[in-house]
């Protein structure tokens, strides 16, 4: 396929930052094409290949000469339909399945993407530091009315988890929310995977589903159904590593921090303050 079969259809929804996002038809078929940056574009790339060498739901990639570095031609679901809204427990429970599978693919070693998104060596632990550095001064540079008070004290309570060695580390989405799962058939498919994280422990990534996928569960937030909801998500996932649920709510403070304000989660005020008062009983 050559990128001058490509025909653009319509926009659609979604993408994401800076992202765009085109129906199109080439070759005979509809496709996605994205416009990201290039290293997003590779992680993507990256990520539903690794999906699909391990034999798990994935998106096609289309081989199509003449692409940009930025540019991305993928498989289309007809209609796009993600998990998104209010999901039925079965969606939840399949979400969850879906999600253990992923964290099915291990490594031995803490690994990020290059400028170029492809795997390399790193530190886990500067790379939890650089975190909790942006979570923080984003907040106090952005003046985005938390409490001086609160992100001293957030940040005190931040500094544990560079005494946080996790054992090993698995294939990370790093976004996971309910718009970035796919339904097709009968199956699940991850997708939109973002170039800031590649392998992590699995607290790292199940933290968003308790912070902003289902907050309503643990934090102070009416979010009816909510409750059922995340215990339908985790009989599909199953449960953390021994060694990692006591340090489930320093990673949602973390990072609700570093997404905080979200227009998607107008309730993450409440959960960085429900979550510093768990973090204070632990």
């Amino acid at each position: 396929m050559d990128v001058s079969q490509i025909e653009i259809v319509r926009p659609l929804a979604g993408g994401g930052g800076n992202a765009t996002v085109d129906l199109v038809r080439a070759g005979g078929q509809l496709w996605v094409l994205k416009c990201h940056r290039p290293r997003e574009v590779a992680a993507e790339r990256l990520f539903q290949s690794s999906l699909r060498e391990h034999g798990l739901p994935n998106l096609q990639v289309a081989d199509c000469s003449g692409l940009r570095p930025d540019q991305l031609l993928m498989e289309y679901v007809s209609g796009s339909p993600t998990i998104g809204g209010s999901p039925s427990l079965n969606l939840c429970r399949r979400w969850g399945e879906a999600i253990r599978d992923l964290h099915g693919i291990r490594s031995s070693e803490f690994q990020t993407l290059d400028g170029q998104g492809m795997p390399v060596l790193a530190s886990w632990q500067d790379f939890v530091a650089e975190l909790i550095h942006k979570a923080i001064d984003r907040q106090r540079e952005r003046e985005t009315g938390l409490p001086a008070g609160l992100l001293d004290k957030a940040a005190l309570g931040l500094a544990k988890l560079k005494k946080f060695n996790p054992p090993e580390f698995v294939l990370t989405h790093g976004d996971l929310h309910l718009n970035n799962a796919l339904k097709r058939g009968g199956e699940v498919v991850l997708f939109d995977k973002p170039a800031d994280v590649w392998v992590a422990p699995r607290v790292f990534d199940l933290c968003l589903i308790y912070s902003e996928a289902f907050p309503g569960a643990l934090y102070d937030v009416n979010r009816q159904g909510d409750e059922a909801r995340l215990s339908a998500f985790l009989e599909g996932y199953g449960d953390l590593p021994p060694e990692q649920p006591e340090w489930l709510e320093l990673f949602v403070l973390l990072r609700s921090l570093r997404r905080y304000p979200s227009p998607f989660v107008p309730e993450l005020r409440a959960v960085i303050e429900a979550a510093l008062d768990r973090i204070a009983r632990l």
